[in-house]
C-alpha cells in the first residue's frame, strides 16, 4: 500500500476510535506525518527491523502513529514521556478492544504487545525522549530558523 494512503487511514481510524491525544495527527500534513512516522520501533532500528516489527504488529501502527508524532514534539520532560508511554497502552488497548471480541485469543495478545512496547519504552527510551529529532521535518525548520537569524544578523550590520 502506498505510504501516504497508510497514513491517511491510521489518522482515519484513530478519529473513529477515539484514541487519546488523536488531535496530535490534525496539526500535520500527510507529507509531514510520512517523515515523522517510523512505524513500531526505534529510529536506532535498521528499517528492516521495524518493517518486520510493524509487520507482526499492524493493529498497533495507530498507536504507534500517535506515539511518534509526540516523540517527535518531545519537551524532553519526565511526565510527559511517562504520559506518552502510558498512553501507547491504553491507545492500544482501545485498539485491541476495537478490532477483536472478547472471545478472541488475538484481542489479549494486541492487548499484551501494547502493554510490552509500552513498557520497553519507559524503561529503554529516555535518551530517544531527550535527544533532537532528525526527522525531515525537523531539519527543514532548524534550516528555516538558522536562515532566519543570518537575515536578522544582516540587517543588524547593516544597520
Amino acid at each position: 500500500m502506498n505510504r501516504l494512503k497508510e497514513l491517511k487511514m491510521l489518522r482515519e481510524k484513530a478519529e473513529e476510535l477515539q484514541l487519546e491525544n488523536r488531535e496530535i495527527l490534525r496539526k500535520y500534513n500527510m507529507q509531514e506525518l510520512c517523515s515523522i512516522y517510523n512505524g513500531i520501533g526505534p529510529d536506532s532500528f535498521p528499517d528492516w527491523l521495524r518493517n518486520c516489527i510493524s509487520a507482526l504488529h499492524p493493529s498497533l501502527a495507530v498507536v504507534a502513529l500517535i506515539h511518534d508524532v509526540e516523540w517527535h514534539e518531545s519537551d524532553k520532560s519526565k511526565e510527559k514521556f511517562a504520559e506518552s508511554n502510558a498512553r501507547f497502552k491504553t491507545n492500544g488497548y482501545k485498539v485491541a478492544e476495537a478490532e477483536f471480541g472478547w472471545y478472541n485469543p488475538r484481542r489479549y495478545v494486541v492487548m499484551n504487545q501494547a502493554r510490552r512496547f509500552g513498557n520497553i519504552c519507559q524503561i529503554f527510551g529516555w535518551k530517544a525522549w531527550t535527544t533532537d529529532c532528525v526527522c525531515a521535518v525537523c531539519r527543514k525548520r532548524r534550516e528555516k530558523e538558522v536562515q532566519e537569524a543570518k537575515n536578522n544578523q544582516e540587517r543588524s550590520n547593516a544597520d
